[in-house]
């Protein structure tokens, strides 16, 4: 490729077949790239975290609920347990 130097900026350049400017610094590239990874990668953890805490929701729901499809209401720190 033919680029030409932007006067000024010792790491930009025009590519002089389509007129753009790029980044010619391999470093700042290599960061940019790294950077990009990072972040998809943190969203892809959140929505991983995001369908686990789905799953375990509805996974609770079940055994609220029972397999017979009844309901039990819990009081916590009681043994009175009953069913509505």
């Amino acid at each position: 490729m033919n680029y030409i130097k932007v006067k000024g900026h010792s790491n930009l350049a025009r590519n002089g077949s389509y007129g753009s400017i790029v980044n010619i610094n391999k470093e700042e590239i290599q960061a940019a790239r790294k950077r990009k990874l990072e972040r998809k990668q943190k969203e892809k953890d959140f929505e991983d975290l995001k369908n686990d805490v789905t799953e375990m929701k509805s996974m609770l729901q079940k055994l609220i609920e029972g397999k017979d499809g009844s309901h039990w209401n819990i009081i916590i720190g009681s043994n009175n347990y009953s069913s509505y």
